[in-house]
C-alpha cells in the first residue's frame, strides 16, 4: 500500500516510492539547468552590447597609443571589437598564412602582414620597434602549398582602417612546430596566432591583438568577416527544452500514479 494517498473526485493519486524519489531528484535538476541556461544568456545578451557599443565608438587612433608600456595591453584589450586607423608601412618581408582556413567551403589561408609604425606619425619615441598585425583577408588553397597566390604588398607610408580583434585561444605548439614556423621561410605558415611565438623571429614587437583590414581597403584579399554571434538565441532554446523536460517528468509522475476510482 502507497504511504500516501490523495483523492480528487474520481481520481486517486498513490505515488509508488522510487518514482516519487526519481522525480524529487531530476526535476529540481531540470529546473536548474533551465535557469543556468537563462543565466548564460543574459551573459552573452550583456557581452553583445558591450560589443555593439564598441562597434559604434569612433575609430581609435593607434598611432597615439603610448607603446611599450605594462598598461598597453589591457588597453587595447578594452578596445577590442572597436575601429581602429594606423599610420605607418607593411612589412612584405616577414607575412604569415593562417593554415586551415575556409570560404563558402573552400580550404586556403588568411594573410597576415606586421604593420609598422611609423615614427612620423607616432608620438611615442619607441613606435618604431613596434607594430600591429594586419588580417588582410582569405586566398584560396591551389593544390600545393607552394604554389600560393602573390600576397606581395608594397612598403608605402599609408593609412588603414580595421576593427580590433584579439588573439583567439592557440593551439600550443610544441618544440619541432615552433621551430618549424622559425625556420620557414617568408611567407611562413603558421597553425594558429601566437603573439609570443611570431614575436622571436621578428626584431620588432607586434602589439598583442589583430586588426581585421577594412573590406574597403585595396591591399587586402576576400574579407568575410563574421560578426560576433552571442548565442543568445541557443541558450533561450537549451533552457526552454530543460523546462519542457522538467514538465514531461512531472506530468508522467503524476499521469502514472493516478488512476480513475
Amino acid at each position: 500500500m502507497a504511504a500516501f494517498q490523495l483523492r480528487v473526485s474520481d481520481y486517486l493519486f498513490t505515488p509508488k516510492l522510487i518514482p516519487t524519489l526519481v522525480t524529487l531528484i531530476l526535476f529540481p535538476v531540470l529546473i536548474s539547468l533551465g535557469l543556468w541556461q537563462l543565466d548564460r544568456a543574459d551573459e552573452k545578451r550583456e557581452i553583445d552590447h558591450g560589443i555593439q557599443l564598441a562597434i559604434a565608438k569612433i575609430p581609435l587612433k593607434l598611432n597615439e597609443i603610448k607603446l611599450g608600456t605594462k598598461e598597453t595591453k589591457e588597453i587595447l584589450l578594452q578596445e577590442v571589437y572597436r575601429p581602429v586607423t594606423v599610420s605607418g608601412k607593411y612589412d612584405n618581408n616577414n607575412q604569415f598564412l593562417l593554415d586551415n582556413r575556409t570560404h563558402l567551403g573552400k580550404p586556403g589561408y588568411h594573410v597576415l602582414t606586421p604593420f609598422k609604425f611609423d615614427s612620423t606619425f607616432q608620438s611615442d619615441k619607441q613606435a618604431s620597434s613596434h607594430a600591429v598585425l594586419i588580417n588582410r583577408g582569405w586566398i584560396t588553397y591551389n593544390g600545393t602549398r607552394d604554389n600560393i597566390p602573390s600576397i606581395e604588398v608594397d612598403d608605402n607610408d599609408r593609412k588603414i582602417l580595421g576593427q580590433i580583434k584579439q588573439e583567439a585561444d592557440a593551439i600550443v605548439l610544441n618544440d619541432d612546430d615552433k621551430k618549424a614556423v622559425q625556420n620557414s621561410n617568408n611567407p611562413k605558415l603558421i597553425q594558429s596566432i601566437q603573439i609570443k611565438e611570431l614575436n622571436k623571429g621578428l626584431d620588432y614587437q607586434l602589439l598583442p591583438i589583430i586588426i581585421e583590414l577594412n573590406k574597403q581597403d585595396k591591399d587586402g584579399f576576400i574579407r568575410e568577416w563574421q560578426p560576433y554571434y552571442g548565442s543568445i538565441d541557443k541558450h533561450n532554446a537549451y533552457a526552454l527544452q530543460w523546462f519542457a523536460m522538467a514538465a514531461i517528468l512531472l506530468f508522467l509522475f503524476i499521469r502514472l500514479n493516478t488512476k480513475k476510482n
